[in-house]
């Protein structure tokens, strides 16, 4: 990965304000929260979020949107805050139905378990926050999931990162980085420039 630039000074305990820009994360985050030592910044991919413990990268946030026309989910548009919130409802039950079916696939014998979301606002949006964990039949994490999403009536956000046990790859390099970082995640997603 290429170096990135210095974070941007502190402006409160924990908590520092990046520079805008037009394109990407930068466009969009508010205020940073992120442990002590930890730097989180807009990556050169702009749909990634990184996170750096001491100047090491261990972790990423993947950030999403698209048109609500390109879901697939019956009802039509949601127009009002009652039809959006049972849209986001709908769309997180077929995200875990696609998520189980994929691990299934992967190995039958793994255990898919998912949270009940959790109304949260992203941004100035009202939003849900879901998560999931995958685990082998001796209760060894195979992979958790977690995830903030959102919709304007015409946009779909989604925000997600996790853990895949064992692969250098995955969103966050090990569970206890990701439950480290989870808190500060919810206080950057609710700050986002929505």
């Amino acid at each position: 990965m290429a170096p990135q630039p210095e974070p941007p000074p502190e402006t409160g305990a924990g908590i520092t304000e990046p520079a805008a820009s037009a394109t990407g994360w930068a466009g969009i985050l508010g205020p940073i929260s992120a442990p002590e030592n930890w730097q989180v910044e807009p990556c050169d991919n702009e749909v990634l979020l990184c996170v750096e413990a001491n100047g090491e990268l261990i972790g990423s946030v993947e950030r999403f949107s698209h048109s609500i026309s390109d879901v697939n989910l019956q009802g039509g548009a949601p127009v009002t805050a009652e039809s959006q919130r049972q849209f986001l409802q709908a769309w997180v039950a077929d995200h875990y139905a696609a998520i189980e079916g994929d691990r299934k696939v992967a190995d039958p014998a793994l255990t898919f378990t998912g949270d009940s979301p959790e109304d949260i606002n992203v941004g100035s949006l009202p939003g849900l926050r879901y998560g999931y964990t995958v685990a082998h039949p001796n209760g060894a994490l195979f992979d958790r999931g977690i995830g903030y999403v959102a919709t304007d009536g015409d946009q779909v956000y989604v925000f997600a990162t996790g853990v895949i046990s064992g692969d250098p790859s995955g969103s966050f390099s090990d569970e206890a980085a990701l439950e480290a970082f989870e808190p500060h995640l919810a206080t950057i997603i609710q700050g986002l420039r929505l």
